[in-house]
């Protein structure tokens, strides 16, 4: 199981080195790998190129982390690069070189099997791009792809479009980038707008926390990074936190139940899992009883046969099984998708279930209404399908 790496971007033509140092420091600390920055969006000679961003480079490099330059054709003009001589990307120190506008010619094989060491990565809304590099000779374990952000609001591709290129990509077996959207006022990208860097529109105005979430949920995106600068301390705080919940360690499930071992140790071998941790608004007045079918063991998920009204984990009726789920009355007539729902011991057999509806339900008094999910995350719910584990996480913890 491979975690979806972190990244930062850097505009060094608008930050000053200590700026740019401070930030790496804090970004490699949590857990961030990689620096993506615009070589096209700057002036000057190649030389002064050259000396500009390896000081860049240098700087990620003593902090561990990778850095990817978006250039284009143009750019390759302006250097007197080729192809097959990309020494002068080499000697900026860049370890990626990201083509924002490919050749679509032979020279994109070239350019994927060069001997500079350079890895080479297309904008990833050309899949059917690498597909032919491949097919032409071009050795797909030199090939990365990232997609593009959208400083102006409301010019996203539709996230469907980005769900299935992202698909696309991961049966050739090459990585894709997304970017996440700070949400710090005034933040910047490469050019002088301030709304936002996302790939996706859905992303633009909600936490990072639950924009990482959702990516992690796709299980086709590689990598997540930051496209506008500067992300804020919390904000890192929050994603090194979300990583945690995201891939626990899975202990020893003996002492769990004795009965229900041997088909849990299926579903979570022991070792780093993936657990989607979904925010939950809880209502007041729960027990402790239904605390801990929500909490208590906190790796959920359906079985699969049941995708239709609600996403149904079984666990905690087989856990928790004679043990007191006493009905508690509720206003509402109908539940409403994102809802999270008990069933009580009115359906005395299945007490202890926990559902989070996913189309209205009649409440017929068999469930007790736990909370509900963040309305930022209910896109989630929509990549949760069988065998997807998901945990809880208190809103107001």
């Amino acid at each position: 199981m491979e975690k979806i790496r972190l990244g930062i971007s850097l505009y060094p033509e608008q930050e000053s080195r200590e700026e740019i140092e401070a930030y790496l420091k804090t970004a490699s600390e949590h857990g961030f790998t990689k620096v993506f920055t615009s070589l096209f969006s700057v002036d000057g000679t190649k030389e002064e190129l050259i000396r500009y961003f390896r000081e860049l480079t240098d700087l990620a490099h003593k902090y561990g982390m990778v850095v990817s330059g978006d250039c284009n054709g143009q750019l390759f003009e302006r250097l007197g690069a080729k192809a097959d001589d990309l020494s002068v990307f080499r000697e900026m120190g860049l370890d990626i070189l990201r083509m924002d506008g490919p050749f679509r010619d032979e020279r994109d094989v070239i350019l994927v099997n060069n001997q500079d060491g350079l890895k080479i990565e297309f904008n990833a809304s050309m899949s059917d791009l690498t597909a032919g590099i491949i097919e032409a000779g071009g050795n797909p374990d030199n090939i990365l792809t990232c997609h593009n952000f959208y400083p102006q609001r409301y010019t996203c591709p539709s996230f469907e479009a980005v769900d299935a290129t992202n698909d696309a990509l991961k049966k050739q077996g090459i990585s894709t980038a997304m970017f996440l959207s700070s949400q710090v006022p005034g933040t910047h990208g490469p050019w002088p707008v301030s709304d936002g860097l996302p790939t996706v529109e859905e992303h633009r105005d909600i936490p990072v926390e639950s924009q990482l979430k959702h990516m992690i949920a796709m299980k086709n995106v590689t990598e997540a990074i930051f496209g506008n600068a500067f992300a804020s301390d919390a904000e890192f705080d929050v994603i090194a936190k979300t990583m945690e919940q995201a891939y626990p360690q899975v202990e020893e499930l003996e002492a769990v139940d004795p009965y229900f071992g041997d088909i849990l140790r299926e579903w979570l071998p022991e070792g780093e899992t993936v657990r989607i941790p979904l925010k939950l608004h809880l209502e007041e007045g729960l027990s402790d009883n239904e605390k801990d079918a929500v909490f208590s063991f906190n790796y959920h998920v359906d079985l699969g046969d049941c995708l239709n009204y609600m996403l149904r984990s079984r666990l905690g009726r087989m856990l928790y099984k004679g043990r007191e789920f006493t009905p508690r009355p509720c206003a509402k007539k109908t539940f409403e998708k994102g809802d999270v729902v008990l069933v009580n011991d009115n359906c005395k057999h299945y007490a202890g279930e926990v559902q989070i509806v996913m189309k209205p339900m009649k409440n017929d008094g068999q469930r007790n209404l736990i909370g509900h999910i963040d309305e930022d995350e209910l896109m989630i719910l929509d990549k949760l399908g069988a065998m997807d584990i998901y945990g809880f996480v208190d809103a107001q913890a």
